[in-house]
């Protein structure tokens, strides 16, 4: 059987744009002052400068989901190559299902059940997203994921039990 590979591209904040704009207006405004009035501007110029490309390379979130023969992997990509999060065997899986169901609501902010939560889901309206959890020892986490229907399908195959989404089949 061949891997399902999943891209997932985090839609960029409006909040991340307003602040990358402001430390690209404040890096010209040192420059403009260093030009005109004095060379000692010049070093917060490039301080902003650092910071303006920090943050960039920071706020851009990029994830690849990997379904294989015994396990689901999770990777962020990065202009620096791929960091492995998690290599979560099927067995782990607790419970795939919407994030508004009845069976998600104790591991809810507030619930019950304490769960580590990592969102790796796109923020795009149009692509649903669901809650996988999963028992990493020694404590649950709870995952968000973008994930497509034919992933469902083979989470089913993998995890008949933990799987308790009714729209795919």
């Amino acid at each position: 059987m061949e891997e399902l590979v999943i891209s997932v591209t985090r839609k960029q904040r409006s909040s991340d744009i307003f602040l990358l704009r402001l430390i690209a207006v404040l890096a010209v405004l040192f420059l403009v002052q260093g030009i005109l009035f004095s060379t000692a501007f010049m070093l917060p110029c490039f301080l902003t400068v650092l910071c303006y490309y920090w943050y960039r390379h920071a706020s851009k979130r990029e994830y690849e989901y990997t379904l294989g023969e015994e396990s689901l992997k999770i990777e962020r990509v990065s202009d620096h190559g791929r960091i492995m999060e998690y290599d979560i065997p099927y067995s782990s899986i607790r419970l795939v299902c919407l994030p508004d169901s009845p069976e998600a609501v104790p591991y809810k902010k507030g619930g019950e059940i304490r769960v580590k939560k990592e969102d790796y889901t796109s923020y795009r309206a149009d692509v649903p997203y669901y809650t996988v959890i999963v028992r990493d020892e020694p404590r649950m986490l709870k995952l968000l994921m973008d994930l497509s229907p034919e992933a469902i399908r083979l989470l089913r195959r993998r995890n008949r039990e933990a799987v308790r989404i009714s729209d795919t089949q």
